[in-house]
């Protein structure tokens, strides 16, 4: 069977470039020390769970502190994400790792409570020669696993938009690729999805801590 490579897609958690609608609520300082959180659960669970090689690859580069400790705590790779839009930067990324393994995936940073079993799942899959995708619940998905590096999957997608998921399955039957679908996730964009997915995931019920329901830590911090 192969071992393919997990990517692990990680924005540098620099105040007021990450997680901005998150800041909205929370502030900007907080809201990145909320996205170097996430960040630090989710390569974790990858470094804890993936039986193949694990790298973490930053935008825009890897040279973040955050992510040296990473690598030297939790032994995974590094690598830098490049230039392009999103989708350019995934097929670049699968593409090497299906260079190196036969298959690949990559995953985001917004689902550190994707549990063990999913990523087993995700890594038998693709280990026998299937394809994987991960749906969020914001029509976006948090994980896709491939054989071959198919450009069609990736170029010209409004990543932004509610349909990225859709116009993905759909471009993936007009390619012959197959998928099999992992449980379906909330990405934490938001601060509700932050409190929401915290209800359940004891580790991140700190991060969401400090704030009365339908009150911003803002107001808060502002009425104290």
């Amino acid at each position: 069977m192969k071992r393919p490579d997990l990517i692990v897609f990680a924005k540098q958690p620099l105040a007021g470039q990450v997680k901005t609608r998150l800041a909205q609520v929370c502030g900007a300082d907080r809201a990145a020390e909320i996205a170097a959180d996430l960040i630090r659960q989710t390569v974790a669970l990858a470094a804890d769970t993936w039986p193949g090689e694990v790298y973490l690859c930053g935008a825009p580069d890897a040279c973040h502190p955050l992510f040296a400790h990473l690598a030297d705590d939790l032994h995974v790779h590094l690598a830098a994400q490049g230039e392009g839009d999103l989708g350019e930067r995934m097929l670049r990324a699968l593409r090497l790792g299906i260079g190196r393994r036969g298959a690949a995936a990559v995953m985001g940073c917004d689902v550190p409570h994707c549990d063990a079993g999913t990523l087993e799942d995700a890594y038998e899959t693709l280990a026998r020669g299937g394809n994987v995708i991960g749906p969020a619940m914001d029509g976006g998905y948090y994980f896709i696993g491939l054989q071959q590096a198919e450009p069609a999957l990736f170029a010209g997608m409004d990543w932004g938009g509610h349909r990225v998921l859709n116009e993905t399955q759909a471009r993936a039957r007009t390619a012959g690729v197959e998928f099999r679908k992992l449980a379906m996730l909330r990405d934490i964009d938001t601060w509700e999805d932050l409190v929401c997915v915290a209800r359940c995931c004891p580790a991140l019920q700190p991060l969401a801590a400090g704030c009365s329901p339908g009150i911003s830590p803002l107001d808060q911090r502002d009425s104290s």
